[in-house]
């Protein structure tokens, strides 16, 4: 038996040889942060040894995996193309206090040649977020301020004036919206302010700044049925700083969206005026407007079984980001529409929030039929007999942004005795 084996092996050897693998050295290999005093406060902060480092081959397969702590300093692979991906960690949607840094090099392997990896060079790749409450705004606000910011399909993190952390999120392909949502009482009246930013990218520090408005107007117990002007008590500003290109931009006193505001025209220039129910705007006209037969965005509206709900949005340039705001008096209104996770949506992009948003649950149009659209209908009529439910005053936020980065947003308002 032990001849016949032999035998047989020897045969075999004649026409099979065993494939010669290239090897891989780690042993140099070193990872390079860059920019990373800009995202925490000092190095201490992170721990390079668990980093991840991944192995992909040409099909983007992941072939083999460490921490920088315990990868090998050689191993084998079979000649062709490979990548290695080195992540801080697996990065999240939203995360507190947590940079997410990535780097990348290609390599390719050769039969019986030892390749050497070298230095790996890893970029903030996440969206940063700051909120920051001025000692003006401080003084007059209550306690149930709070500033809610959301991003990709699924980020949220909530900002009350007592944290001190920044947010971190992730920055998906194709989701480039990033919404700030201020609500809370200021100056004894209750502030719902919506500001949304439409060209978020890794590798940005967007710092948004809450601070008290000058205006010596008494507001109206509802400040979020007025026009700009007229007793609003909060202006928001933003600084957007490129931190892997240190590149700073600033949007100095920008307002933000709230209920009742119209174009974000300049001081002393004339708002466009409203085309009128029925009235479709000119060919090539560069604006954003809304029609509604029965609804007001002027006077609250008393919610009526079968009434119209009707608003159309007409976008020359095509809708970028339809994004709807509900905010309501009503606690138990309130909870419902939080536990539907619909107190805030963009109807371009609603992730998961489609099947309750769509054609089988609101009935609201959504992705294909709302981006690059020049009309999108958003109808309301088999919500509006449901708040009869709940006493109070119900806001509708509808903020529209076109390709062209116009931005109108306008306020329907419901009170129900």
């Amino acid at each position: 038996m032990l001849a016949f084996v032999a035998a047989t092996m020897a045969s075999c050897s004649e026409e099979w040889k065993p494939a010669i693998d290239g090897t891989v050295s780690f042993a140099s290999m070193g990872i390079e942060v860059s920019s990373a005093m800009d995202v925490v406060n000092s190095r201490a902060e992170y721990d390079l040894s668990s980093f991840l480092i991944k192995v992909y081959n040409n099909q983007n397969q992941v072939v083999n995996q460490w921490t920088y702590a315990t990868m090998p300093e050689i191993f084998s692979l079979e000649p062709g193309d490979y990548r290695v991906e080195v992540q801080s960690h697996e990065v999240q949607k939203a995360e507190w206090s947590r940079p997410y840094f990535l780097g990348s090099k290609n390599f390719t392997i050769e039969a019986n040649k030892v390749t050497e990896i070298g230095v790996v060079s890893c970029k903030f790749a996440s969206l940063k977020v700051s909120v920051v409450f001025t000692d003006a705004l401080r003084a007059e606000m209550a306690d149930d301020v709070k500033v809610e910011i959301s991003a990709n399909d699924e980020g949220k993190l909530t900002f009350t004036p007592a944290e001190t952390r920044s947010g971190f999120f992730a920055v998906l392909d194709g989701s480039t919206t990033l919404t700030a949502v201020f609500t809370g009482t200021v100056k004894g009246y209750r502030e719902n302010i919506i500001k949304t930013y439409t060209d978020i990218a890794a590798g940005q520090h967007r710092i948004i700044t809450f601070d008290l408005k000058d205006n010596p107007t008494t507001p109206p117990e509802e400040t979020g049925n007025i026009n700009p002007g007229e007793g609003i008590n909060v202006d928001v500003s933003v600084t957007d700083s490129a931190i892997n290109g240190g590149v700073d931009v600033s949007e100095d006193n920008e307002s933000g969206t709230r209920p009742g505001d119209e174009d974000f025209d300049e001081p002393g220039t004339d708002p466009d005026p409203d085309p009128g129910p029925g009235t479709d705007p000119e060919p090539g006209e560069e604006t954003i407007t809304f029609v509604a037969e029965e609804l007001s965005f002027d006077t609250p509206n008393t919610p009526v079984e079968g009434m119209n709900g009707v608003v159309d949005i007409y976008a020359p340039d095509g809708v970028a980001h339809l994004i709807v705001n509900i905010a309501s008096t009503n606690a138990n209104f309130t909870a419902t529409i939080d536990q539907l996770g619909i107190a805030t949506f963009d109807l371009a992009y609603p992730g998961d929030k489609a099947s309750t948003l769509g054609p089988d649950g609101l009935g609201l149009a959504i992705g294909s039929d709302v981006i690059d659209q020049t009309h999108v209908p958003f109808d309301i009529t088999n919500f509006i007999g449901l708040l009869n439910n709940f006493p109070g005053t119900h806001n509708f936020t509808i903020s529209v942004t076109d390709n062209k980065n116009h931005q109108v947003a306008k306020t329907l308002t419901f009170v129900v005795e």
